[in-house]
């Protein structure tokens, strides 16, 4: 209800709020303006009005000190993001070797969530093969401002087997890509670079395969994938297309530059598919088709490497259920007759919550936030 007040309380109010006001106003005056024999209340306030002015004056002087002290931790000491974070930390070393045939991979990636899944692909190829292991590294983009974290990065460069770059679409960090990988692009077994500036996308190099005229109008790779995609959909499915549409055009190329053309095309769906299985395959096939002391002994001919797994580009994802859901009807059909029983929630009465994601983390599997956030939602009894 509203509050009725009584002209004495009204009266009472004004004068405690201009008492306020007078010394908010001192409070940001000059000091040298003030003088130390003048009286707090100027306008000869009451004792009454003086005390309250003085509380007033006391709790502002308060609140400016704890603005204004600034603790070590509150500073910044970094120029970029992620310059905080250690490269070393994700390196991945074979703990066995066993006489097995290693091979190195480096990578630079712009979104942190495909650590997880490199680092993990690369854990199952050393406990799973019995003829090769491997040596990981990567790089967040923004680490590359840190000169430790480059000077280590060209380190890692000399003696890699592959390397694997994607979204690199800073032009200062791509210089400085491209000047740690160019001098030593040509000793590489494999270079893989997916969307990124045309110099990164230059540096690619599979066999036979590279995008050496990446940019310029006589690029026939770049002229195909124009024509080849879809309008109005998502690079991933232009990239799906292509893929199948590959074989036709292929044939007409000479044996070696097709098959190396091929590895390109089913890189880059291993990579969109993101998820450690994924990475595992784009490793494995990279390997037994490219790396030096692999390729030309066939040991890992043997291996059934599995074709790439993606995911929609757009649909519905929970994370108990059996596939992400590419329409509204085949989700709610689920939710209520699989999910919502299993859980004691009736569908029927229960807000339905619906949260936009991001899909690489889908892919990658560093959906834990993801998994928390909507089991917390589920047991408060939402859907």
């Amino acid at each position: 209800a509203p509050l009725l007040l009584s002209p004495l309380c009204l009266m009472l109010r004004a004068v405690l709020a201009a008492s306020a006001l007078l010394a908010g106003a001192l409070g940001f005056s000059p000091v040298a303006r003030i003088s130390r024999t003048q009286s707090a209340s100027p306008l000869g306030a009451a004792p009454a009005e003086h005390a309250a002015a003085a509380l007033v004056q006391r709790d502002a002087n308060a609140r400016r000190a704890a603005l204004r002290s600034t603790q070590p931790s509150m500073v910044a000491t970094s120029p970029g993001l992620f310059t905080q974070s250690n490269p070393e930390d994700r390196r991945v070393v074979p703990e066995e070797p066993n006489g097995r045939t290693p091979f190195k991979v480096v990578y630079v990636v712009l979104e942190s969530q495909y650590q997880s899944s490199i680092s993990t692909a690369c854990k199952r190829i050393n406990a799973a093969q019995p003829d090769v292991c491997v040596e990981c590294v990567g790089y967040i983009l923004e680490e590359l401002r840190d000169e430790t974290n480059y000077a280590q990065f060209k380190k890692d460069m000399a003696d890699a087997n592959i390397f694997i770059g994607s979204l690199i679409f800073v032009q200062e960090l791509a210089d400085k890509v491209v000047a740690a990988v160019e001098p030593v692009r040509e000793q590489l077994d494999a270079c893989c670079v997916f969307p990124s500036m045309p110099a990164v996308m230059r540096l690619n190099k599979i066999g036979s395969f590279t995008m050496a005229t990446m940019g310029q109008t006589n690029n026939p790779m770049l002229e195909f994938m124009k024509k080849a995609k879809p309008t109005g959909t998502s690079f991933q499915d232009s990239m799906l297309k292509l893929v199948r549409t590959l074989p036709a055009v292929l044939k007409y190329l000479p044996g070696d530059k097709a098959k190396d053309a091929r590895s390109f095309m089913m890189s880059l769906q291993y990579w969109l598919g993101g998820s450690p299985e994924n990475i595992e395959a784009l490793l494995l096939n990279l390997a037994s088709n490219y790396v030096t002391g692999v390729a030309e002994t066939d040991m890992l001919a043997g291996v059934d490497i599995k074709e790439p797994e993606v995911i929609p580009d757009k649909g519905i994802w929970h994370p108990v259920a059996p596939r992400v859901f590419e329409s509204t009807e085949e989700y709610m059909q689920w939710l209520r007759n699989e999910h919502a029983p299993a859980l004691g929630i009736d569908a029927s009465t229960a807000p339905i919550v619906g949260v936009v994601l991001q899909k690489s983390h889908i892919n990658t599997k560093d959906d834990a936030h993801y998994v928390a956030f909507i089991m917390e939602l589920e047991s408060q009894g939402a859907l």
